[in-house]
């Protein structure tokens, strides 16, 4: 990165931080000793805001802003639950209403900014606010402990890891330090089996993520600790890097946890750092389907130091079209995740719903399926997601009374999806339902499409208004940037003849694909998926494929096109589906049980892959075989998991390995230069071929390395000399 580059991004920063100080300033309620922000049910106030506030406060560092900091860090401890016999004591009320403690997490977020204020406030505190914030840290880290969610909940998986070593380190607890060592290792060899991230690619908690890590990384005094954060960011930030769309500005589909400033692209906590580091304004612009955005001061992430590689800065700021990436985030479940990219569009699709635990739980907001596409009109880009609905609920109708998700459309099916590049089969079953509804529906949106572009439905023009369709005739549109076709499969009848409706109205348009649409009534072969009245889930799904004007020439040619494609959809006596979209530019199948809905194949992705289509530019993948080769340069690291990456363009070759495994490690790029290390373990490894040098970073011990063909190595910050 050049001086200048770096100038930029501190000026980012700095603007960023006075933002969001800003904010937190004008939040400040006097008579509370707290910030308040509104809420589905009124002004509240909370401890995460209050905390984020002291640590501005601190850093201000007058008399009066100390003492304000003081009089918060008192009011948010009056928050933590202390009676001896509570099943939760040491968590903490999220808002300083709540009669009680109602979010688990909320232990997490209170040690995240105690651990930031302790730090900023040391020597400067009072002896008294001191032994407060250590009372307060010592009952949050024995919570954390009882709470030990699984690996798979990755943001706060992240969040124990951290709080445990520097809420030890303050402490001085060595049991605690040492937790939150077993925790990363234990998170970076279970992530490690899939490859992604298990939490993967939410626009949300990327940035909770990569700021933990940071964070964790520059404060331990543990610098083997510091090392696995920023390998464990390195991987978080490739798996973020792969799908991000510079031309859209976009975190490109699909999403494990994505609110509706996710779904819809407004700016938010993950967008706030690409803005920092990228300067690109789009980043922060706010569409008119989510108008208020959800920047909320978060000046740690103008704060904080992202050491991304220079591969991976290059992948944020541009790709080689068409490009693919195709990831594992959970091996178990089969979970595979696929993103395609055009300059004008991105597909992206998860093979299964996004759950958590053992036993996986499926989680409301998740977004299988994501199709961005660029438009001329402001904003620049529009959206077409999906939801399977009860009771033709709409977004703003079902949520947390507490928060403001109020605006947030929550997944109430289960989905299953292919994909084969720009197109793909996505399947949707119910989850149990005891209660009685009056409707089940998939709900297809699409978001942006101007009122006047050319649409199809059917062989009939779309015009606005409502008007049925027949199933797997298909419907058209010119979204300006991409050429969309939504084909609707058959849907089980539940009964009363459930209908597939399509709607236009202004730059919306939606696509309804009933189960069931009459009186309130109960369906008890539904009630629990399971018992003496099931015999599989219902049917409903839809084919999608993109495509441009540069492909087609005209959207003319693109309808003949899909209207020549051969569409099977079949059950058989094992109640497995399968569904088969064939044209002459491809073909995708899908193949489910209807019992479960879990995939009837085995996943055929790689741990990770992701680059142009015509193996130009950047190139990386992630697997266990013996031996990986791109770009003329090879990696044989012994069934290592190994992440390698290769920068033709450049002349930068790397190789990661995200886990605790140790093994041989020896990379030879093309031109020559040889690193070659006995047992590596949770490391890097980057050969910049052109100034001759090899950059190794990695646990001890690590065995002999032999180099040739370079002038230069450096182990560890160190020059090791040659």
């Amino acid at each position: 990165m050049t001086g200048s580059a770096a100038a930029d991004i501190d000026a980012r920063g700095t603007q960023l931080y006075e933002e969001g100080a800003a904010m937190l300033d004008a939040a400040w309620d006097d008579g509370a000793g707290l910030t308040a922000r509104e809420t589905g049910a009124g002004r509240l106030h909370d401890g995460r805001g209050s905390l984020a506030y002291a640590a501005v406060l601190l850093r201000r560092g007058g008399a009066h802003d100390v003492a304000r900091a003081e009089r918060i860090i008192a009011n948010v401890a009056a928050m933590q639950e202390t009676a001896p016999d509570d099943a939760h004591r040491g968590n903490l009320r999220w808002f300083f209403e709540d009669a009680g403690v109602t979010d688990l997490n909320a232990v997490e977020f209170a040690l995240d900014g105690l651990n930031e204020v302790a730090r900023l406030g040391a020597g400067v505190l009072s002896p008294a606010t001191a032994e407060l914030i250590r009372d307060m840290m010592a009952l949050g880290l024995e919570e954390i402990d009882r709470l030990d969610v699984h690996p798979s909940y990755t943001n706060i998986a992240l969040s124990d890891v951290c709080n445990s070593v520097l809420g030890g380190e303050w402490l001085g607890s060595a049991t605690h330090i040492e937790r939150g060592r077993r925790r990363l290792d234990d998170w970076l060899d279970f992530t490690a089996r899939s490859g992604a991230p298990h939490e993967f690619n939410s626009p949300t908690y990327l940035g909770v993520d990569v700021n933990r890590l940071a964070f964790l990384a520059a404060e331990t005094r543990d610098p083997e600790i510091a090392l696995r954060a920023r390998i464990a960011a390195e991987r978080t930030w490739l798996h973020a890097a792969s799908r991000y769309h510079p031309q859209l500005a976009q975190l490109a589909g699909p999403h494990s946890r994505s609110y509706r400033d996710g779904w819809t692209g407004a700016g938010g906590y993950f967008k706030l750092i690409l803005w920092r580091l990228l300067g690109d304004a789009a980043l922060r612009r706010n569409p008119p389907w989510y108008p208020q955005g959800r920047e909320e001061g978060h000046t740690g992430a103008a704060t904080l130091e992202y050491a991304l590689p220079g591969y991976i800065e290059r992948l944020l700021r541009r790709k080689r079209y068409p490009y693919e990436c195709i990831e594992t985030a959970d091996v178990e479940r089969g979970v595979t995740l696929s993103t395609y990219m055009t300059q004008r569009y991105a597909l992206g699709t998860s093979s299964r719903a996004y759950t958590v635990g053992t036993p996986p739980e499926p989680w409301p907001a998740n977004n299988g399926f994501l199709l961005h596409f660029a438009r001329d009109e402001a904003p620049g880009y529009g959206i077409v997601f999906s939801r399977y609905v009860v009771n033709d609920r709409a977004p703003g109708t079902g949520a947390h009374a507490t928060d403001r998700t109020a605006e947030d459309f929550w997944e109430e099916g289960v989905h299953v999806a292919a994909q084969q590049r720009n197109r793909a089969i996505v399947a949707y079953g119910l989850q149990p339902r005891m209660r009685p509804a009056r409707s089940f529906k998939l709900r297809v949106t699409a978001l942006g499409v101007a009122a006047g572009a050319a649409a199809w439905c059917g062989d009939a023009p779309l015009v606005e208004g409502t008007r049925e369709m027949a199933p797997r005739r298909p419907l058209i549109v010119d979204a300006g940037g991409a050429y969309v076709a939504l084909i609707p499969l058959a849907p089980t009848d539940m009964g009363h003849g459930a209908p597939i409706v399509v709607t236009r109205d202004g730059d919306t348009l939606t696509l309804d694909i009933y189960n069931y649409r009459g009186h309130d009534r109960q369906f008890w072969e539904y009630r629990s998926l399971a018992g003496p009245f099931f015999r599989g889930n219902v049917r409903n799904g839809f084919i999608v494929e993109a495509g441009t004007p540069a492909v087609w020439g005209s959207f003319d040619a693109f309808r003949a096109h899909v209207a020549a494609a051969r569409i099977s959809d079949d059950v058989d006596a094992s109640r497995v589906r399968t569904i088969t979209y064939a044209s002459p530019g491809g073909e995708v199948t899908l193949r489910y049980r209807l019992d479960d809905l879990s995939l009837a194949d085995a996943p055929i992705a790689p741990m990770g892959r992701g680059g142009a289509i015509d193996g130009s530019g950047m190139q990386w993948l992630q697997s266990r075989e013996p031996e990986l080769s791109l770009h003329g340069a090879t990696l044989a690291q012994g069934g290592l998991p190994a992440v390698f990456a290769a920068d033709r363009d450049e002349g930068l070759y790397a190789c990661v390995n995200p886990s605790t495994e140790r093994g041989r490690v020896r990379l030879e790029t093309p031109g020559g230069v040889m690193f070659d290390c006995d047992a590596l373990g949770t490391g890097r490894v980057e050969i910049d071929e052109r100034a001759g040098v090899v950059v190794m970073d990695a646990v001890r011990p690590f065995g002999g390395v032999r180099l040739r063909g370079a002038q230069r190595l450096i182990i560890n910050g160190e020059d090791a000399g040659l």
